[in-house]
C-alpha cells in the first residue's frame, strides 16, 4: 500500500518537527556546556585562592606558636593565644547544603572540602573527638603475662 500525499506531509512536517527540537536541544547544550566550562574555571580559581589563604593562615599559625612558646620560656603564659579557639570561631557558621544528587566524585571532593573544617582534620593539630590516643587499638593488661 502506497502512502497518500496527505501522510507524507505529516511525515515530512513530523520529521522538520524533530529537527527543529534536535536543533534546540543541541542550543541548550552547547550553553549548558559553556556554563559548565566557566564553573570550572571558577572552582580552579577558587581553589588557587583557598590554597593561598591556607599558605597563610599556616604561616601565621606557625608565628603566632613560636610566640606562644616564647611567652611560656618568659614565663608569662597569660599572654599565651588559644589558637585552637580562634579556629573554632572562625569556621563556626553555616554550611552550604548539598544537592540530593551528587555523582560520587563529588561526594568524595565534598568529603574532602568539609574535613577541612572538622575537629581533627587535616587543618586541626589535636586528634578528632573521639580518635583512638596513642594508637591504642585494644585494652591492654598485664593480668596474664609472667613477671620474669
Amino acid at each position: 500500500m502506497t502512502p497518500i500525499p496527505h501522510d507524507r506531509r505529516r511525515a515530512a512536517a513530523a520529521q522538520s518537527e524533530a529537527c527543529v527540537d534536535i536543533a534546540a536541544l543541541a542550543d541548550e547544550i552547547r550553553a549548558n556546556a559553556a556554563s559548565l566550562d566557566e564553573r570550572w574555571r571558577m572552582a580552579q580559581w577558587l581553589i588557587e585562592q583557598l590554597r593561598q589563604q591556607l599558605f597563610d593562615a599556616d604561616a601565621l599559625r606557625r608565628a603566632v606558636a613560636t610566640a606562644n612558646s616564647q611567652f611560656d620560656a618568659a614565663g608569662v603564659a597569660n599572654l599565651k593565644i588559644n589558637l585552637t579557639a580562634i579556629r573554632r570561631a572562625a569556621i563556626a557558621g553555616r554550611r552550604a547544603a548539598a544537592p540530593a544528587r551528587l555523582s560520587a566524585a563529588a561526594i568524595q571532593a565534598d568529603k574532602m572540602l568539609l574535613s577541612l573544617l572538622s575537629p581533627g582534620g587535616a587543618l586541626d593539630p589535636r586528634p578528632a573527638l573521639g580518635a583512638p590516643v596513642g594508637g591504642i587499638a585494644g585494652r591492654f593488661s598485664l593480668r596474664g603475662r609472667g613477671r620474669g
